[in-house]
């Protein structure tokens, strides 16, 4: 039986101790390989209500399950074949705080995927067989090394269209330690922010990269990838420029990588590989010999409820798994345009047993009861969201302006380093005998009005710049004041 291209898994953690304390309910439950939430809702009559959302995935774990336990069902067959020359990605999804580098990298007490792989890969390869082991980051669509120094790298695409990472170190590993101390090295290195979920977030896309080598040729490679955290723009949007920023570009990955996922699962003819630095460095990895895992890591907690169901919905588009059952032409058409689908199996008042009603999702083009469709568009104004467009599409433009800008002023350096050296030719040339003074001045009268010209070119650049950072200075607090309200707190 032929394995397939793409696996999707969902683990759920368990709640901590502090959670328990705080009184968190646990809203997720896994039944087989189907995810069920069940999340606290409140009517515009503020009438408390429970509605229940199922997801069906190829594998579901529960908190029960470690570490190994999902290593071994899903991983190991993928390690075993590595070593035949199938190239293996798997990749941590989710919100920070749910798991995602737990799963990767264990504690002091667990050990991680990375660990266990390692050790089955020491027990499989021969003699002859060399380990090696490449880690970098992904940071605002730059690439660093961080086994070097975090030296910043560049990806370039051949002509042949295979991407090469140039100046990225590689570290032979010889036992299961050395790659475990290769490893704690990179994470120090690793680029870290606060938000509102967790104060130590994880802002980049980690990429380790194991390479099997026989005779200096590469046979198998094992991509481990922990993505930044998945928050949303309302957990970033209190902290500074830099987090928010961080955001927008991770946000712009995670979606580039569900649309490769998607295009290599359903064999489609081209894959977006170029939409992020993210896919574009793992073009190698999604083509030819390969299988690709995706773990979503969701948390229990009802506070946490928008989280995880952005998480499920995400790996659900993924791979479009369902549960079986007739397809719709709305179906289709949600599926087409990339719209979240959910399936709501009941509605029932929340913390209220003994009165339990069921109760149906609003139909918002009943003209028979406009009145409440009424109160529920109120609920949320189109300013909200023109607010939140407008912020996404400056915060891109920013980006864009940033980078262009490095390079206009990169230019400007080369510039002036030229005119440079031509005022040292004028100087040497005016100290000569029988030297023209006339000429000499009027060149350099030449050479400061491009230099002025120059200057206010690159400010004005710079202007513009600044000018869009107060402007998204303002954006973020009216959207943290109009959209971003949180409840309030009884």
């Amino acid at each position: 039986m032929d394995q397939p291209k793409i696996i999707v898994a969902v683990r759920k953690r368990p709640l901590s101790k502090k959670e328990s304390k705080e009184g968190q309910k646990d809203i997720v439950e896994v039944q087989g390989n189907t995810v069920i939430v069940r999340e606290p809702r409140m009517k515009v009559d503020l009438t408390k209500f429970i509605e229940e959302f199922n997801f069906n995935f190829d594998a579901a774990f529960d908190q029960q399950y470690t570490n190994e336990d999902l290593y071994q069902q899903l991983v190991k067959p993928m390690v075993q074949a590595a070593i035949t020359g199938t190239k293996i990605t798997c990749f941590a999804y989710g919100q920070t705080g749910s798991g995602k580098t737990y799963t990767m990298l264990g504690d002091q007490n667990v050990v991680g995927i990375y660990t266990l792989a390692a050790y089955d890969l020491f027990q499989l390869i021969t003699n002859s067989i060399v380990l090696s082991v490449s880690f970098y980051e992904i940071y605002c669509s730059k690439l660093f090394d961080l086994l070097n120094d975090r030296v910043q790298l560049v990806a370039r695409e051949d002509a042949k269209g295979q991407v090469n990472i140039a100046g990225l170190s590689e570290t032979k590993v010889h036992s299961v330690q050395e790659f475990q101390k290769t490893v704690e090295m990179g994470i120090k290195s690793r680029v870290t922010g606060q938000n509102s979920v967790n104060q130590d977030s994880s802002r980049s896309h980690a990429i380790l990269q194991i390479n099997l080598r026989q005779q200096n040729k590469i046979i198998g490679k094992l991509s481990f990838i922990d993505l930044a955290g998945s928050e949303r723009g309302a957990d970033v949007v209190e902290y500074h420029k830099q987090t928010r920023i961080d955001g927008a570009e991770i946000n712009k990955s995670l979606l580039a990588l569900k649309e490769c996922i998607r295009a290599l699962d359903l064999n489609k003819n081209h894959t977006p590989f170029r939409g992020s630095k993210l896919t574009q460095v793992l073009k190698d990895s999604f083509t030819g010999n390969c299988r690709t895992l995706m773990i979503g890591t969701i948390s229990p907690c009802h506070k946490d409820a928008e989280h995880s169901l952005n998480t499920l919905r995400y790996a659900d588009r993924v791979k479009e798994l369902k549960a079986p059952q007739a397809s719709s032409s709305v179906d289709q058409l949600t599926r087409e345009l990339m719209l979240p689908r959910q399936y709501i199996t009941n509605n029932y008042l929340f913390e209220s047993p003994q009165a339990v009603k069921p109760v149906s999702p609003p139909k918002l083009f009943d003209h028979d009861n406009g009145d409440q469709y009424e109160d529920e568009v109120q609920m949320k104004p189109s300013r909200n969201s023109d607010l939140k467009n407008k912020h996404d599409e400056l915060i891109q433009q920013i980006l864009d302006e940033e980078r262009a800008l490095k390079k206009a002023h990169r230019d400007h350096i080369d510039d002036l380093i030229e005119l440079v050296n031509d005022e040292m030719k004028m100087l040497q040339a005016v100290d000569q005998p029988n030297s023209d003074i006339e000429e000499y001045v009027d060149g350099l009268d030449h050479v400061l009005l491009l230099k002025i010209d120059k200057i206010m070119r690159l400010r004005k650049k710079l202007q513009q710049f600044k000018q869009h950072l107060m402007d998204e200075q303002d954006l973020a607090h009216q959207c943290q004041t109009h959209f971003y309200q949180k409840p309030h707190q009884n």
